[in-house]
């Protein structure tokens, strides 16, 4: 499965064959062993008596790539004249492998706030962000400013570094607040 995969989305369906017809060939499925205990749940398609193993938790490759579930299937309805002769249940092993999903980069805020004097020279440096990859690649990252939200070119920022620098002088009694939204790449 992709590590981007929703929670709650379907992973898996299993089926424990069962020759009994009608409320003897219903079952419940459990995880009950694994490493994968709490990541993801089973239930029972109520139609097909199938096992749907959805999951519970964000899947992440750079952390774990793989994850194992003992799982029972067990019939519900036991007629108490057999129980001497079970057990009703049979186990099967389910191994999920966790799919690379390539992950845009990710800065280390949301939200920058810098400051700069309205006398600050043109080429002074007012601020740095800084993103990372997720990847286990951790491919370089570069940065550029959306030129939507700094029409007229006020800043610039170092492709590399993430560096931003004023490109024009400043005045705070024209525009005291500059909202600017920097991008980041991976290389």
């Amino acid at each position: 499965v992709p590590e981007s995969l929703p929670v709650a989305s379907v992973v898996a369906r299993i089926k424990a064959a069962d020759a009994d017809v009608g409320p003897n060939a219903e079952m419940e499925y459990k995880v009950v062993d694994g490493d994968g205990l709490g990541v993801f749940k089973i239930s029972v398609d109520k139609d097909t008596q199938e096992g749907i193993i959805t999951i519970q938790k964000e899947l992440d490759f750079e952390a774990k790539t793989s994850y194992t579930l003992r799982i029972e299937a067990a019939n519900m309805h036991v007629d108490p004249r057999f129980l001497s002769l079970g057990p009703f249940s049979d186990m099967t092993t389910v191994k999920i492998i966790v799919e690379d999903v390539d992950e845009p980069p990710v800065f280390t805020s949301r939200l920058y706030s810098m400051v700069v004097s309205e006398a600050a020279k043109v080429g002074t440096i007012i601020g740095t962000v800084a993103a990372h990859d997720p990847d286990a690649s951790n491919s370089p990252v570069r940065y550029s400013i959306d030129r939507n939200t700094d029409l007229e070119r006020y800043f610039n920022i170092d492709a590399n570094s993430g560096v931003i620098t004023t490109a024009k002088s400043l005045d705070r009694e024209t525009n005291a607040v500059h909202n600017i939204t920097v991008l980041a790449m991976e290389s």
